[in-house]
């Protein structure tokens, strides 16, 4: 059974809620991704940042003072790196995630994308 932790991007960026938003969004232009997961305590999932996040409170004033943990999503659906790549899935056609954090006990140890998801499933048949 294929599990979270064989497809996940273990070299990934994450913030703390203390970055600024202008320093996400060149990461997020540097890497060519639309998310990261913020951390605290080391490397404890807080939170996620987006896109969709920067592009919702770029009309608020002082947004280029704004910081990760202002605009953050904090609920975010994570997996554990045992969870089977099925209920990775679900996450993703119930949510309009790109991106799932994925932890070992709390602790963000890698990323999967959407596309990563497809290619590896894509690549049980062809």
């Amino acid at each position: 059974m294929l599990k979270a932790k064989d497809i996940m991007n273990r070299d990934f960026d994450a913030v703390s809620g203390d970055t600024d938003i202008l320093k996400i969004c060149r990461i997020l232009i540097k890497n060519k991704i639309s998310g990261l997961p913020v951390v605290k305590d080391g490397k404890k999932l807080a939170g996620f940042v987006s896109e969709r996040d920067i592009i919702a409170s770029a009309g608020i004033r002082g947004f280029s003072k704004r910081k990760a943990g202002d605009i953050m999503t904090k609920k975010v659906a994570s997996v554990d790196e045992n969870a089977p790549v099925e209920r990775v899935s679900k996450i993703f056609t119930e949510r309009p995630y790109r991106y799932i954090p994925v932890t070992r006990k709390n602790i963000v140890v890698g990323v999967i994308s959407r596309k990563k998801v497809i290619s590896r499933l894509l690549g049980q048949y062809y």
